[in-house]
């Protein structure tokens, strides 16, 4: 059997007054979280968590913080499970599609020092196979969050052969 990885990195460090004390936590338990005096390094070796399990009682104090109130964070956990933040049980919160990415978007758009991220994965896989490798590269800017593929790229090299009359479609 295959394993796929996704090591995953933010490029640029982001200062530890950006984020929201909710960002923080939800950033740290996607990411591998390192401290560096006042700046914040997110990565992982294996690719970023999109099921966290966070106590509600972790939880509660960053939701109660008036600074996270409209933030992406905050409306999706609220909206999304708000009844389970009132209990003292542990809430698995689903951060796919999307959605880290979005918080970024927010520390952006807050920032005073940053007015971009720039996040680079790479896709791996402990067999060699046509389609264990790639990777992905993002740019998160307060306005959009951009990214694509090397499978994207090399579609966009096809089709500007194709056009060119180098080679024939696929």
């Amino acid at each position: 059997m295959a394993n796929y990885y996704t090591p995953t990195a933010v490029q640029q460090p982001i200062p530890a007054t950006d984020l929201t004390s909710l960002e923080r936590l939800l950033l740290a338990n996607i990411f591998d979280m390192q401290i560096d005096d006042d700046a914040l390094y997110f990565s992982s070796d294996e690719g970023a968590s999109d099921m966290l399990y966070l106590d509600a009682e972790q939880l509660r104090p960053c939701l109660d913080d008036p600074a996270v109130e409209g933030t992406t964070a905050w409306k999706q956990i609220v909206d999304q499970y708000g009844g389970a933040i009132l209990g003292d049980d542990e809430i698995e919160i689903d951060a796919s599609g999307g959605w880290w990415e979005a918080v970024l978007q927010d520390v952006v758009r807050r920032s005073d020092t940053l007015d971009h991220l720039s996040v680079i994965s790479s896709f791996t896989c402990d067999k060699l196979r046509p389609d264990s490798l790639g990777g992905m590269a993002i740019l998160i800017t307060a306005d959009q969050i951009r990214g694509q593929s090397t499978h994207d790229l090399m579609a966009q090299f096809i089709a500007e052969a194709v056009a060119a009359g180098e080679m024939q479609p696929i």
